[in-house]
């Protein structure tokens, strides 16, 4: 965020637009393919190493066709567009499929043994590097290759960082029967996931054909802090419960204990993210960007909003995926991207915001089918799904009136800026106030933890890495 919130102001939205429609095809393995490989590798009870070996080497393979493919397009793909700046463009981003495919086996190694630490260590330092190459070139006057670069650098960073860290043990030996393995959980999960990178792709692309780049870089903005709130608030908690859940499917009396602690945790940090970000979002994009922006307002507010239903989706898919229900996730993400794509196709003509209210329609509408799917498949009650998401909403909902009703107030005795500051920290320090004495063991908990997780030595860390790591014990075996 602070990375865009820099390149924002100096690239404007139609660099951003252009990277986005790029980014529909070259982003395609990992959103597809690549993310079906991690779901199936993590989904094999009994494995070892060739398995990983089969994923790796097929991978490479198909991800180097498409890469092929990509260039080999680029030019009829920027007449269709009608820009010719996006064929090299095109051209220079037909690699990522290939460093993306590399990243498979070791990613799904750590997620495996819940070795998440290594998975923040690969983000940090790839982040830091593109970033801080692609920073330096927008200060240059690079324009969109700043950004282009800047996703080239982080991918290669992180294929180097994953394979150092998380050793995963590949082999030349392999069999059909591993590829079977594979591609008996990968074919479902390739179904969803196909789909949802056809709601998050081909509305892009609808946009940029009804609205063209500039008013797509908007689009792009309000989506990437849908990501940010995603990414941060409610992905981290929802991948270790892909894991963790699965020891439930056979004790379904601590289940709902189990579920109800997730949904507390992942809505206690999100929804104050979705409702206060909305509620400050006017005065922040017009402190923050220049007229090119300004019309960006509703559709972040909107798409922040959309993270509201967000937390009930995504930890559906996570439990249906531990309970190895790949078939209803699909069907699921097959029925809501369709939904989307279609909002959207009609929505397009009438503006950014019309598209983002459909994408949100469309989410509303996704909840109560989760939820009736979870309790037919694995016995969820309602009072689980709603009942831990109900005290943070209510904290959250409070803050934001509050901040709605004091901006006049503190807008025209602290001018723009300084009221923002005081909106962002005061109601920060109101949800808290009411999130403690709602929640209290729960707030206490996290804080005691991200606590202790800050205050590890270095040293401990190093010594624990020091002997054979529990991944590769398991897979060995």
């Amino acid at each position: 965020m602070l990375l865009f919130a820099v390149q924002a102001p100096l690239l404007g939205p139609h660099a951003f637009g252009i990277l986005a429609t790029v980014m529909v095809f070259a982003g395609f393995w990992e959103a597809v393919p690549g993310a079906a490989a991690i779901d199936a590798l993590i989904s094999i009870r009994e494995i070892d190493r060739r398995h990983f070996s089969a994923v790796t080497l097929l991978s490479t393979l198909a991800a180097s066709l498409l890469g092929i493919g990509l260039w080999a397009l680029s030019r009829p793909l920027a007449n269709a567009l009608g820009d010719e700046g996006f064929t090299p463009i095109m051209r220079a981003m037909a690699i990522l499929p290939l460093l993306q495919a590399l990243t498979i086996a070791p990613m799904a190694a750590a997620q495996r043994e819940m070795r998440f630490r290594s998975l923040t260590i690969r983000t940090v330092i790839s982040l830091l590097a593109g970033g801080g190459f692609g920073l330096v070139a927008a200060l240059a006057g690079a324009g969109v290759w700043a950004l282009v670069w800047q996703s080239l650098i982080q991918r290669g960073v992180a294929v180097i960082v994953l394979w150092l860290s998380v050793p995963t043990l590949i082999t030349a030996r392999m069999s059909m029967g591993h590829i079977g393995d594979v591609a008996k959980f990968a074919m479902p999960n390739m179904v969803s996931r196909m789909m949802s990178w056809a709601s998050g792709q081909i509305p892009r692309l609808i946009l940029s054909v009804f609205l063209g780049p500039t008013r797509l870089g908007v689009f792009t903005l309000a989506t990437r802090l849908n990501d940010i709130v995603t990414q941060v608030a409610i992905g981290p908690k929802a991948t270790v419960a892909r894991v963790d859940l699965r020891q439930f499917e056979l004790d379904r009396g601590n289940l709902s204990l189990s579920l109800r602690r997730v949904f507390l945790h992942i809505s206690v940090l999100t929804f104050p993210l979705c409702i206060g970000g909305a509620a400050i979002m006017h005065p922040l994009i017009y402190a923050w960007l220049d007229p090119r922006w300004h019309g960006a307002v509703l559709p972040c507010q909107l798409m922040l909003l959309i993270g509201i239903p967000f937390v009930s989706i995504y930890v559906s898919a996570s439990l249906l995926l531990a309970f190895n229900r790949q078939n209803w996730e699909a069907i699921i993400c097959a029925g809501q991207s369709l939904a989307t794509i279609l909002g959207v196709w009609i929505a397009a003509p009438y503006g950014v915001s019309a598209a983002v209210a459909a994408v949100a329609i469309v989410s509303a509408a996704t909840f109560p089918v989760v939820v009736i799917v979870m309790w037919r498949e694995c016995g969820v009650r309602l009072k689980d799904v709603l009942g831990p998401q109900l005290r943070p909403f209510m904290a959250a909902v409070i803050m934001g009136i509050v901040i709605l009703a004091l901006r006049p107030a503190l807008e025209s005795h602290l001018g723009g800026k300084a009221a923002l500051l005081t909106e962002f920290l005061g109601g920060a320090a109101i949800y808290a106030g009411l999130a403690t004495a709602m929640a209290p063991t729960t707030v206490l908990g996290m804080v005691r933890q991200l606590a202790s997780i800050l205050a590890v030595p270095v040293a401990s860390q190093e010594a624990g890495s020091a002997g054979p790591s529990k991944s590769t014990v398991r897979l060995d075996t």
